[in-house]
């Protein structure tokens, strides 16, 4: 049996350091290499945490999103970035009891369609691996 290593989530200053505009507001960490051995890679994850996360003793939904580089900063983005960060940072203003923490994985880039679908769409040429990507889906 082997045990995974899974590097402590840093600031996201101290992961992104290129010259790359950020648009990340909040309490944003990231884990650089997070291990999927299922799909015998590796990769980005973003975790989002709530003003008050270290206030206290207080638990907090959990909400997984998928392109992880689109949830929280438009230099990562494929396109517009989702402003996930912006909206809970607003809401939490408007009602604290609706903070949540946010944890946002990268897709695979040319892998994503694959990864993403559990058969291969004979039409497309893409999927199959989902149930790595996807373990506990029964």
């Amino acid at each position: 049996m082997s045990l995974l290593t899974i590097s402590v989530p840093l600031p996201w200053r101290e992961v992104l350091i290129d010259e790359a505009t950020h648009t990340i507001t909040g309490d944003v960490r990231i884990i650089e290499a997070f291990p999927i051995p299922q799909l015998q890679t590796e990769r980005r994850v973003w975790i989002y945490l709530p003003g008050s996360y270290n206030k206290g003793d207080r638990s907090y939904p959990v909400l997984y999103m998928q392109d992880g580089q689109n949830v929280f900063n438009q230099a990562t983005s494929w396109g517009t970035e989702w402003g996930v960060d912006e909206t809970l940072e607003q809401m939490a203003l408007e009602d604290p009891a609706l903070e949540a923490i946010v944890v946002a994985i990268d897709n695979g880039g040319n892998e994503r369609n694959n990864e993403y679908n559990f058969t291969i769409n004979a039409d497309y040429g893409f999927g199959g691996k989902g149930e790595g990507y996807w373990p506990t889906r029964r």
